[in-house]
């Protein structure tokens, strides 16, 4: 039972009362209140509470436990990375096909698919720093076995495998707690900066620099698996000695009590709102996996080179990381996440139909710029997304939203890269054009748009918080002398459904 109708009440509150707060609850969930004196309100945005001693701000520990993070996401994508960007000299080196070689990056996505089942469990009953822990383990460790399989005469592509595949399990860990990370140490005016830092791949620019400067050639990718391996075993370190949550909590209702994991998923069920905006960012980021992964092939019989391929690329992993580092702050400032959501959707679509007419013969500079102008604007609408999803979807716990928002735009990665491999054009002008599957991304992300129109989800979590602090400030007053000695104010059933329907 909420604690919120006990604070303002005291002794008064009878077994009666109590009761119908009971069968109330029932139909809604009310945040706790925390017990306070008074309250104030500083220009920088923290929330300190005097007499009880409890400060809503966000700590310096809080930046130092965002840079670790950000270390094992830039550890977590090299080791993905390995690979994948020197296709050739690796299959090569394991003696395989390039077939073999892509699932190698293949089997990342079925098993962070697989592991998104579980994350928002994990989340809730690990915490922040033993999942995170973890998920440095897991990385070490199946960079460590991939370095082993290359120490044999003939290096061994299915002990690689091992490894790849535990060391993928790493990535849904670092991702998608990327809003319960935000939550649990910084306050509202960063939330969405902190998820920038942690959604954007540093990793990946770092990855198609590095690697492929190292793997110059064959008897060379030993060195890239062990560089990659010692990355994920140093970050290893600074993991364990991270601080595991602030002094105090960051935000007003973050100490209430939640929905258990169970039944966070079953409110999710009936959420209209957060499926549209599931919808919204799986087309999204489904997009941006599938045109990354299929870039060079649809370029290729153009007459571009993987030279130019690659560095349009390298110019997309800017763009896109511009894109997210911009969001983050712009919508602390604003809170217009909505209003965002409606502006950045149409220019993806603009930039998806561009494609269809300048992914031609000697249009290199073209494609550059629309190619850095759909980076951005995709990867802006992925720290929108995320936490419009949490917002619609409260008091259900940022863990499982954010997994379920992750999974299914892997999901939807995957099956849009096997959708448009499937419309190439093996008899067409030129042979083995993906004409048609520019024109399929162009109505995918012409339906993104009309769903980023249609949502109508209201933002709960900082409706709560607006309310608990109006109703701290009415206690403070209360207790002050401020008003009348008989005052009351008790949450209404209609209050309550205002937020919590």
């Amino acid at each position: 039972m909420s604690t919120l109708e006990k604070n303002i009440e005291g002794d008064r509150t009878d077994s009666l009362h109590a009761e119908e707060i009971s069968q109330s609850s029932q139909a809604s969930y009310v945040p706790r209140q925390l017990e306070m004196d008074e309250v104030t309100l500083s220009e920088s945005g923290a929330t300190m509470v005097e007499e009880s001693n409890v400060i809503l701000k966000t700590y310096p520990q809080a930046w130092l436990a965002l840079f670790i993070l950000v270390l094992l996401r830039v550890s977590v994508s090299v080791f993905q990375y390995t690979y994948s960007v020197v296709p050739g000299l690796t299959a090569e080196y394991f003696n395989v096909g390039l077939t073999a070689i892509n699932w190698l990056a293949n089997v990342q996505g079925v098993v962070y698919v697989i592991m998104s089942l579980f994350t928002g469990w994990m989340f809730e009953h690990f915490g922040v720093k033993r999942t995170l822990m973890l998920s440095a383990f897991l990385s070490a460790l199946g960079a460590g076995i991939r370095c082993i399989a290359g120490t044999f005469s003939s290096p061994s592509y299915a002990l690689a495998m091992v490894g790849q595949v535990i060391g993928s399990s790493a990535a849904p860990l670092t991702l998608n707690i990327m809003t319960m990370f935000a939550s649990t140490w910084f306050t509202e005016d960063r939330r969405a900066t902190a998820g920038m830092f942690v959604a954007s791949n540093y990793g990946g620019i770092l990855g198609m620099f590095l690697l492929p400067n190292l793997a110059t050639s064959v008897d060379r990718i030993s060195l890239v698996a062990m560089v990659s391996a010692l990355l994920c075993a140093g970050v290893f370190i600074p993991v364990i000695f991270m601080p595991s949550k602030p002094p105090t909590p960051p935000s007003i209702i973050q100490e209430q009590d939640k929905p258990s994991f169970f039944k966070g998923l079953r409110m999710l069920g009936s959420n209209y709102n957060f499926w549209v905006i599931f919808a919204v960012h799986s087309i999204n980021v489904g997009l941006s996996i599938s045109f990354g992964t299929l870039f060079t092939q649809i370029l290729a019989p153009y007459g571009y080179t993987n030279i130019q391929a690659g560095q349009i690329n390298a110019v997309a992993f800017f763009a896109g990381t511009l894109g997210c580092s911009v969001a983050g702050p712009v919508l602390d400032m604003t809170k217009q996440h909505l209003l965002f959501l409606r502006l950045i959707a149409p220019m993806v679509v603009i930039t998806d139909i561009a494609f269809i007419f300048i992914i031609r013969k000697d249009a290199y500079a073209a494609i550059l710029f629309v190619m850095g102008m759909n980076q951005f604007f995709l990867s802006f609408l992925v720290p929108v997304a995320i936490e419009i999803g949490s917002e619609t979807s409260y008091p259900v716990a940022d863990a499982s939203t954010n997994s379920i928002l992750w999974q299914g735009a892997q999901i939807f990665g995957i099956i849009l890269v096997s959708a448009m491999d499937a419309m190439r054009d093996t008899e067409g002008t030129p042979k083995n054009n993906l004409f048609n599957a520019l024109i399929l991304q162009s109505v995918l992300a012409g339906v993104m748009m009309a769903l980023a129109f249609i949502f109508r989800g209201r933002m709960k979590r900082s409706e709560a918080i607006a309310l608990e602090k109006k109703r701290h400030v009415e206690h403070s007053q209360k207790k002050d002398g401020n008003r009348p000695e008989n005052f009351q104010k008790e949450t209404t059933k209609e209050e309550s459904l205002a937020i919590f329907p």
